[in-house]
C-alpha cells in the first residue's frame, strides 16, 4: 500500500492509496451489491463541476435505468436543487483557491429527504469531491 504525504495546503494529511487489486484496499472486497448499500454518495468533480466519476447510492424507485450521469455537470444536471445556491459559490471559490472542504445541510422540498453535502478537494488527483448522506426528515 503506497502513502502520500501532502505538504501544501490546509489539509496536510498521509493519504493511504489502493488500487483495485490490493489485498487491503477495502472496498476491493465489496461487490456490486455492497456498493449500493454504502450510507453516503459520492461523487468525483472537474474543476467545472463536470462528474468524473460516483458510486449510485440511489434506490432504483422509479423501476427502470436512469440516466447516466458521467459527463454531466453536477451543479445543473445531477443536484439542479443546488445551483445558483451558495453550494455552487462554495464550489467555485474553493476551486478558484485551492481550498475546498465545506459541508452544507440541505433541505429541498422535492428531496423526500434532508442531505448532508461534503465538497471536499482531492489534493493528489487533482478533482473534487461531493459526499452526500440522507439525513431524517425533520418533521
Amino acid at each position: 500500500m503506497a502513502s502520500v504525504i501532502t505538504k501544501t495546503g490546509p489539509w496536510n494529511m498521509t493519504v493511504y492509496t489502493y488500487e483495485s487489486g490490493d489485498a487491503e484496499n477495502p472496498l476491493g472486497r465489496l461487490d456490486d451489491r455492497d456498493i449500493t448499500l454504502i450510507p453516503f454518495g459520492a461523487v468525483e468533480l472537474s474543476a467545472e463541476g463536470t462528474v468524473l466519476g460516483h458510486n449510485d447510492t440511489e434506490p432504483d424507485l422509479g423501476g427502470g435505468a436512469r440516466a447516466p450521469i458521467v459527463g454531466r455537470d453536477f451543479f445543473t444536471d445531477v443536484a439542479g436543487w443546488a445551483r445558483g445556491s451558495a453550494i455552487a459559490d462554495e464550489f467555485k471559490k474553493g476551486v478558484a483557491n485551492g481550498e475546498l472542504n465545506v459541508v452544507f445541510d440541505c433541505a429541498h422540498a422535492r428531496l423526500p429527504y434532508r442531505v448532508r453535502l461534503h465538497l471536499k478537494v482531492s489534493p493528489i488527483l487533482g478533482t473534487y469531491w461531493a459526499f452526500i448522506k440522507r439525513l431524517q426528515r425533520a418533521s
